[in-house]
């Protein structure tokens, strides 16, 4: 608007007339540059920038002239912080020192230097900012009162032309807004992908308003959760991953209410304290337009422009994206219904193949490994489990389980207080979407080790009718990982995976019943011959030995003529009962024929097989058969094995070594254990121990208690010598000294020995004399020589902190060692009188600890193998 605030001068009207006349005559591209030229008629001011609001720039204007009229090649600039004072002030202000101001003084009071005369002049009209004109001279005080009316006077010209400009500009902005509907309604038709069709709605509707920040958020009021598909936010794209709750946010109200929100100014925030500005990442938003998308009466989301300028949007804004939005809603459901569609189409494909797959399988470890494979196609599943009910309903058996790529041992776990209990006992599947939910559950979570990584939760019923026979699980480490096409999905494989594993039980029952002996339960020759060359297939690749062991009842024939048939199958049970104790789970026992029986052994080293046939032989001698009379027969048997690759290359060739070395045992006889007579007392050991019978029953009577002792220590001193391939001389010493390492304690007081509690040191020193008393005894006894020296050292430590002679490391008799380690173990496994035993792992864990102080650490390690494959029982 014109300055009227003071008389006009005729040199001031000459002005305002040239200007008119500029403004008349020239659009504001020119405009600004003539203004420069007659400005410069009046005041001298080489230096001016002209520049109208824009939104979109860095710092709210955009230069439209900038010239230095003394200096063409220079490009002049303002100060910022000159321009925004003058904005806030909303009249001309002048910068640096005044004309015919002192030297010394700066504008303002404010002490300005090298920054010549400066005049702005806000281009205003109704009271907004539309922009600015500048005028500099490098000289100081150049400018005065004159000079600022000159530019003020200027830029009130400008903002009739830059009005005019605007006005132009939204006349043909508006012109253009049924152009752009028609082009958003052919967007919105043509395009099926949600990102990129709101990507091309965000560009249409920035064309004609300030659309810097913009988002669309889609969901439902009973979620109480929405989705934002896309965002940006200044211009940036953001990935919004997290679902937004609808409480307390600005587009939950809208979403609410389905009434859109116009918002200009602070002010128009205070009606809503509860809710946060904007829901977008941005502090600085004044204005926002939130507009529902409706279809109808219904709602489905929301679109939000935002703006940090205030006043950025008007009434005819809020219209517009009001009829955008409802194009989008239907745009949208359309999308999602062809969406939906493609993905049931998926869904049922998907089921077809895993229909496909899980008919071609028959193996229900290869069952349950392949609806993994194809859940994890389609559904997020880190965590996946199948377990089924055991026969007594109380538990689950997890038959398949895998975190990662790492598959877990199946094992039982108890079904009851289990989230796993509610799905079978409900016949549907449950989702959890939260640890929150997850931890909220009176029932626990089955089937994973870590439940605190857990974040969703889906477990479907495998569903027979109306039986449930288990569940199928998938679990992730993120909250909200399963929609309803997932869990449609793993709902109705748990159910095609439930049909599958009754018709794999079917067929392995049936498999099972074609492939085993009727009378003893194990598997016939037909089995054992495939199973054997299955292992022989898997040991070329794998490099590790395959044992087959044949093993033939002695004398069989004769007690079925004697005693019977019935007595023979009898015998046939007890022999597979003892096998069957005798090996791993990975072992595969079978009935080769008759009273001829076959173990393959996979991965078994020539000491483990014989570890194992002597666990055979010992548990078959200290067993008798016992008949209907109450009398008793024993069971003997000869055993033969060979192995893979050493012994032969082809599983026939395997069976014939095998065969060829049981019948040369049975030929040739074989070391057993027999019941010795003791005085008056019978103990089962290995080993002639005739010549001592009286020692050993001095022995016995001072202490009843140590017969088990001395028979576990024997056993185990077989199996030990054996692996550690002893000769038969060092295997009888040892076998002796085994049972009379403690022979020597017949000399010592009977109430030293029986005395509680610790001993005196004197009567320490006495008790340490039975080593050296017991291998005078009996090392001038033919034969014993190697078995006394065992007897004297087995007190001895590696470390050389036994007794009697302080013997360290290797200079301790090799024998003498074993008998120490044997012992000590023997002293732990076996319950006494004064002592309770302890499990077999925890005196491993004993033996290990003392290795190198107490005991050979060699020794130790091979003596520890046999037991944890089983041997030292």
């Amino acid at each position: 608007m014109l300055r009227t605030e003071t008389p006009t001068l005729p040199w001031e009207s000459s002005f305002y007339a040239q200007l008119l006349s500029l403004a008349a005559g020239h659009p504001e591209e020119q405009f600004f540059s003539h203004v420069h030229t007659a400005l410069r008629s009046y005041i001298d001011t080489p230096i001016l920038v002209a520049a109208t609001a824009d939104p979109t720039a860095r710092d709210g204007f955009r230069i439209r002239y900038q010239r230095n009229l003394d200096d063409r090649n220079s490009l002049p600039v303002i100060e910022r912080g000159f321009v925004a004072q003058a904005m806030r002030a909303g009249r001309a202000l002048q910068f640096g020192r005044p004309a015919g101001a002192p030297q010394t003084l700066a504008s303002r009071g404010t002490m300005l230097t090298n920054i010549g005369s400066v005049i702005i002049a806000p281009i205003r009209h109704d009271g907004r900012n539309l922009g600015y004109i500048a005028t500099r001279n490098p000289r100081d005080g150049v400018f005065g009162e004159k000079e600022l009316e000159f530019v003020a006077a200027a830029a009130d010209v400008g903002a009739l032309v830059v009005r005019n400009k605007n006005t132009a500009e939204e006349a043909r902005a508006r012109s253009q807004e049924l152009r752009l509907m028609l082009e958003t309604a052919r967007a919105l038709a043509s395009e099926r992908d949600l990102r990129r069709l709101f990507h091309r709605l965000h560009r249409l509707l920035g064309g004609v308003l300030d659309a810097s920040t913009f988002w669309v958020a889609l969901g439902s009021w009973e979620q109480g959760l929405m989705t934002i598909p896309y965002c940006v936010d200044h211009y940036r794209v953001l990935d919004v991953v997290e679902p937004m709750p609808l409480q307390g946010s600005l587009c939950g109200q809208v979403f609410r209410e389905g009434v859109p929100l116009l918002m200009r100014t602070p002010e128009d925030w205070k009606p809503y304290p509860n809710i946060m500005h904007g829901d977008a990442n941005s502090d600085d938003v004044v204005s926002a337009l939130v507009v529902p998308m409706s279809i109808g009466a219904r709602t489905i989301g929301v679109i939000s422009v935002q703006s940090s300028r205030p006043h950025a949007y008007s009434e005819r804004d809020r219209d517009l994206v009001v009829a955008v939005a409802e194009q989008a809603a239907i745009a949208v459901e359309n999308s999602q219904a062809v969406v939906q569609a493609d993905q049931r189409a998926r869904e049922l494909k998907m089921l077809a193949e895993v229909s496909r797959a899980l008919a071609a399988q028959l193996s229900l470890g290869t069952l349950y490994q392949t609806v993994c494979e194809e859940v994890r196609r389609v559904i997020e599943a880190p965590g996946f489990f199948v377990a089924l009910r055991t026969e007594d309903g109380n538990a689950l058996h997890m038959e398949y389980f895998i975190e990662g790529n790492n598959v877990m041992e199946p094992g039982d776990t108890p079904m009851k207080s289990s989230i796993a209990e509610r799905v079978m006992a409900s016949n549907r599947t449950l989702v959890f979407q939260t640890l929150e939910e997850i931890n909220n559950q009176p029932h626990g979570v089955i089937g994973t080790d870590n439940t605190s990584n857990v974040r969703s939760l889906a477990m479907a019923p495998l569903r027979l009718g109306n039986k449930c026979i288990g569940v199928m699980s998938a679990q992730a480490y993120r909250e909200n990982a399963y929609d309803d096409s997932s869990v449609r999905l793993l709902t109705a494989i748990a159910e095609q995976l439930a049909v599958a594993v009754q018709n794999a039980q079917l067929y392995d029952q049936a498999e099972s019943r074609a492939d085993q002996d009727p009378l003893t339960g194990v598997y016939h020759h037909r089995y054992l011959k495939t199973r054997l060359e299955e292992e022989l297939r898997r040991s070329r690749t794998t490099g590790q030995t395959v044992a087959a062991v044949m093993m033939d009842l002695d004398n069989f024939k004769n007690v079925n003529d004697t005693y019977g048939h019935l007595v023979g199958d009898d015998a046939l049970k007890m022999v597979t009962s003892v096998l069957l104790g005798a090996v791993r789970s990975t072992d595969v026992v079978g009935r080769y024929g008759g009273d001829e029986f076959m173990v393959v052994l996979p991965e078994t080293t020539r000491e483990q097989t014989e570890t194992i046939i002597n666990r055979v032989t010992a548990e078959l001698e200290e067993r008798d058969l016992r008949l209907a009379d109450g009398s008793a027969i024993p069971v003997k048997c000869s055993i033969g094995y060979a192995l893979f690759p050493q012994d032969a290359e082809t599983p026939a060739d395997l069976i014939a070594k095998a065969d060829a070395a049981l019948y040369q045992s049975k030929r040739m006889g074989r070391p057993a254990t027999r019941l010795q007579r003791i005085g008056t007392t019978q103990l089962r050991l290995e080993g002639d121990f005739g010549l001592v019978s009286e020692l050993l029953a001095a022995l016995l009577a001072r202490d009843r208690s140590t017969r088990s002792h001395l028979e576990h220590v024997n056993r185990v001193a077989r199996e030990f010598g054996n692996a550690l391939a002893l000769k038969k001389e060092d295997m009888d010493s040892l076998l002796r000294a085994s049972v009379l390492h403690d022979v020597g304690k017949i000399a010592l007081p009977a109430n030293l020995l029986a005395k509680p509690g610790r001993l005196a040191p004197a009567e320490y020193e006495l008790i340490k004399r039975h080593v050296t008393i017991g291998a005078m005894l009996i090392e001038n006894i033919p034969g014993f020589a190697d078995a006394a020296k065992a007897v004297r050292y087995h007190h001895e430590r590696w470390d050389g902190k036994g007794y009697p002679d302080g013997l360290a490391g290797e200079k301790i008799p090799v024998l003498g060692r074993i008998v120490a380690l044997i012992d000590a173990y023997s002293a732990m496994v076996i319950d006494r009188p004064y002592h309770k035993r302890i499990e077999y792992e925890q005196a491993v864990r004993e033996l290990r600890a003392r290795a190198g102080s107490q005991f050979d650490p060699k020794l130790v390690e091979k003596f520890v193998a046999l037991v944890e494959s089983g041997g030292g029982r």
